[in-house]
């Protein structure tokens, strides 16, 4: 007879922060998406912190005209993915059907687990960015208009590594964005604020740990695409 897993206790969110003090090659190398989360709530106080570190990163002529949406009311959080939850039940199917290996599989499984259980997340961040003159998410260059999306990734990434070094699970997600109109009208954000991604948040279930990743010299090309001369010299 198998035995009830014990209570998950989150742990002190002092001890928890002290995991800041984690050399950012470690937090680097063993960043990970986390999806599958525990349903306890975080302290608010060590979602300040991590959220005050995503704000350190930079962005397009220093504009910082970012917002975060932190989502904890469930039945807000319901309103915010019920209508991913059924367009992600036909992409997965397909993605099923198209899945080539086991390791793809099981990381749609993963995938499906989130899909059902994102309302129980128990935090939302919608990152979120204005569109302006100089910054806006589709076009070709006009004046000064400039990067869009980068003006908000490097600061995603510094929340997902904050995250990473005090415990807690997270992953950016961008298929629940794909409903941008709904995603409006449940935030109620202004007409030029573009939500960019959502990362959910949580305690993780499981483990971080080393990633696999391709050897540098496959992925790297010197002065033009095929001159792999690091490559060449492993061998």
């Amino acid at each position: 007879m198998n035995a009830t897993p014990a209570p998950f206790t989150p742990p002190d969110a002092a001890e928890a922060l002290a995991g800041l003090n984690m050399p950012l090659a470690e937090a680097m190398r063993s960043q990970r998406a986390i999806r599958k989360l525990h349903f306890e709530p975080v302290d608010e106080g060590l979602l300040r912190e991590v959220l005050s570190l995503a704000l350190k990163a930079p962005t397009s002529s220093n504009s910082q005209d970012w917002a975060f949406v932190v989502v904890n009311d469930a039945e807000q959080k319901r309103r915010l993915v019920r209508d991913y939850q059924r367009a992600f039940k036909l992409f997965g199917w397909f993605a099923r059907r198209a899945a080539p290996d086991e390791p793809t599989r099981r990381q749609l499984r993963v995938s499906d687990w989130q899909r059902e259980h994102y309302h129980q997340m128990p935090t939302l961040v919608v990152a979120c960015y204005r569109r302006t003159l100089q910054h806006r998410p589709v076009g070709r260059p006009l004046l000064r208009v400039t990067s869009f999306y980068g003006s908000v990734y490097p600061a995603v990434q510094n929340l997902l590594l904050a995250c990473r070094a005090v415990g807690l699970g997270a992953s950016l997600q961008t298929l629940p964005l794909w409903l941008v109109r709904s995603t409006r009208r449940v935030l109620e954000l202004p007409p030029e604020m573009v939500p960019v991604c959502i990362i959910p948040i949580g305690w993780a279930r499981g483990r971080y740990g080393p990633t696999q990743r391709p050897p540098i010299e496959e992925v790297v090309h010197i002065d033009r695409f095929g001159h792999q001369p690091w490559r060449s010299a492993r061998h």
